[in-house]
């Protein structure tokens, strides 16, 4: 998956979740869930443009809880 949406339980999750990303040098956006992803979710997720792999093994190890690691086919 070279673009993927990451969904978070709440918006701390989010935001922690692009921290951690951000000192390991991954860029990421914070947007709205999209509708088809929202499953119980605080409405917010990050936008991860490639290393999407590597991007969940960070969140895995930093203890960072993912609803789920879907697709982006956003714009």
């Amino acid at each position: 998956m070279k673009k993927a949406v990451f969904v978070f339980g709440t918006l701390t999750y989010t935001q922690r979740g692009r921290e951690a990303l951000r000192r390991r040098g991954i860029l990421t956006k914070i947007i709205r869930t999209p509708v088809q992803y929202r499953n119980g979710s605080c409405g917010y997720s990050l936008s991860v443009i490639n290393r999407v792999d590597e991007s969940v093994e960070i969140l895995r190890a930093m203890n960072i809880p993912v609803q789920g690691v879907y697709p982006a086919d956003l714009e």
